[in-house]
């Protein structure tokens, strides 16, 4: 099979925006180390986006079969790929069939992850809840105003007010005048 020659972008998120920009331009340096063959490369300034930055690589790579190129994709996760040469491919059934079950082994892989990922979120959350809320419920002890809580959890008394509404009805703290005290 003739080479291939493919268009592809990488993207990476985080922060700072040094740490992704250096975090991007050693992947590369990485991939050309593992024998990737890179063309071309162009590397964008990271951009803020919300509390993060965002950064792209737009990379011209040529791969000797098609087998380096659905490597690649399967390792790299590229968030784009353009086939520039050759105009067309030629495959067997039992290459395409083999191609598909590697693509379907990565899609469950990622799967389990996300699952994992979910499920370890779940329990972190539920866990930060009580910590939070033994915190609240302590900071209750001699009594103390919604205002006063605000300013020592750094969370506005707004936001604060639904954990203390969840701790008043689960029977944990109670509310006196303007302070709340536990029980």
């Amino acid at each position: 099979m003739t080479k291939i020659l493919a268009k592809i972008i990488i993207e990476m998120m985080g922060a700072p925006k040094e740490y992704i920009e250096k975090t991007l331009k050693d992947y590369l340096e990485k991939l050309k180390k593992d024998g990737i063959k890179i063309k071309t490369e162009v590397i964008e300034d990271a951009q803020k986006q919300g509390e993060l930055f965002s950064t792209f690589a737009e990379l011209d790579i040529e791969f000797d079969k098609l087998e380096d190129l659905f490597g690649f994709c399967f390792d790299s996760m590229p968030s784009s790929i353009e086939i520039i040469e050759p105009e067309e491919l030629h495959l067997t059934s039992e290459d395409f069939s083999n191609y598909l079950n590697d693509l379907q082994a990565k899609l469950h892989e990622v799967d389990m992850v996300v699952k994992t990922t979910r499920a370890q979120n779940a329990i972190l959350d539920k866990n930060a809840m009580n910590v939070f809320k033994n915190f609240i419920s302590y900071l209750c002890k001699d009594g103390m105003t919604l205002e006063e809580m605000s300013k020592i959890v750094g969370i506005e008394g707004k936001n604060l007010q639904k954990f203390v509404d969840i701790l008043i009805k689960e029977d944990k703290i109670k509310k006196e005048g303007d302070k709340y005290l536990k029980k």
